[in-house]
C-alpha cells in the first residue's frame, strides 16, 4: 500500500480562488508525493479548462506535468450528479464531464476512477428504484470505461446531511450488492471506500470492510469534527485510525491509502502549504507503518 493524495489537497485557496492542478502536482511532488489521485470533480465545478472544448490538451498537460514531477496517478475522482432525478439540470453536459473523466482517467494511465451512485428520492421504493436506475446508468459508462481500460469503483455514501431522507450506497451492504449485480457483466467495477463516511455514519469499519473484501480498489481517506467540518488530515478529528488500519490489514488491501482532505490547506496562505504538505506525508507514512 502506497501513500496518495488527491490534487484538491492542494486546490481551495484563503481567497475563494482555485490553485492550477499542476501547481496541486508540483507542490506535491516537492512535498514527496509519487502517487496522486486527479480529481475531475474539482476542475468541471470551477472554472479550469477540463470544462472548456480544449480540454483534452489539458489532460495531456496535466500528464507531461506529472510525468516530469515523477508523479503517478493510481485513481481519480469523475464528476457526478444525481442521474436518477427525472429532470436534472444540464443533464448532457454533465454526462459529457463524466465521459471527460473517464478519458481523461484513460490518458493519465488511471486504474481506478471512482463515481457515486444515484438516489431515487421520488419513488415508493427508493432503494429498488435507485438500484435499478444506477446499473441502466452506469452500464454504458462501464463499457466506455472499459475500451480505455479504465475500472470504476462505486463509493460508499453518507447522508446525515439530508436527514431524514436517506442516500443509496449509504452502507457496505448496498454498494456490495450494486458491485455484485454488476460485477455479472463486467470485471471492471469495484469499490472505493470513504473512511470518513462511514465514521460520520457510526459504522463500524472492520464488519464493513469484511463486507466488501477484495472488492476494495480505492479509497478515500479523511478526519472530520462534525458534519460541517470535515475532510480533515488524519488525527485531526474523531477517528480512531488504529481501527482504521487493523480493518484494511484485516482485508489485505492492496490499493494505495489516498488522501481525500481538500479542508487541509485552504485556509494557509501559500507561504505555509509546502510544510504542511510535507507533514501530511509524515502522517501518511506513520500510517503506512501500523498497517505495515
Amino acid at each position: 500500500m502506497r501513500l496518495s493524495t488527491s490534487t484538491c489537497i492542494y486546490f481551495n485557496r484563503p481567497d475563494g480562488t482555485k490553485a492550477n492542478i499542476e501547481d496541486s502536482i508540483d507542490m506535491c511532488s516537492q512535498a514527496g508525493y509519487r502517487v496522486m489521485d486527479m480529481n475531475f470533480l474539482d476542475c468541471a465545478r470551477f472554472r479550469t479548462p477540463f470544462a472548456g472544448e480544449k480540454w483534452k490538451e489539458w489532460i495531456y498537460q496535466i500528464k507531461d506535468c506529472a510525468d516530469r514531477r515523477n508523479i503517478s496517478f493510481s485513481q481519480g475522482h469523475s464528476y457526478f450528479y444525481n442521474f436518477c432525478e427525472k429532470n436534472p439540470e444540464d443533464r448532457e453536459l454533465q454526462d459529457e464531464y463524466i465521459r471527460r473523466s473517464i478519458i481523461g482517467a484513460s490518458v493519465l494511465e488511471i486504474p481506478w476512477l471512482v463515481i457515486h451512485a444515484g438516489t431515487d428520492f421520488e419513488s415508493a421504493t427508493p432503494y429498488k428504484s435507485s438500484k435499478e436506475k444506477t446499473i441502466e446508468y452506469l452500464k454504458p459508462r462501464l463499457e466506455l470505461a472499459a475500451k480505455h481500460k479504465v475500472g470504476i469503483a462505486i463509493e460508499n455514501l453518507w447522508d446525515l446531511n439530508i436527514s431524514p431522507r436517506r442516500r443509496y450506497t449509504a452502507n457496505a451492504e448496498e454498494v456490495v450488492d450494486l458491485v455484485d449485480t454488476l460485477s455479472r457483466d463486467f470485471d471492471n467495477v469495484g469499490v472505493c471506500w470513504d473512511v470518513e463516511h462511514s465514521e460520520i455514519m457510526k459504522q463500524d469499519i472492520a464488519t464493513s470492510l469484511q463486507l466488501v473484501g477484495k472488492r476494495l480498489k480505492a479509497t478515500h481517506i479523511s478526519d472530520f469534527i462534525s458534519r460541517y467540518e470535515d475532510h480533515l488530515l488524519p488525527f485531526s478529528g474523531d477517528t480512531d485510525w488504529n481501527k482504521v488500519m487493523e480493518a484494511l490489514k484485516s482485508i489485505e488491501y492492496q490499493g494505495d491509502f489516498t488522501y481525500e482532505v481538500h479542508r487541509y490547506t485552504m485556509r494557509m496562505p501559500k507561504e505555509l502549504v509546502l510544510s504542511a504538505l510535507k507533514h501530511s506525508v509524515a502522517v501518511g507514512n506513520y500510517l503506512l507503518k501500523l498497517y505495515n
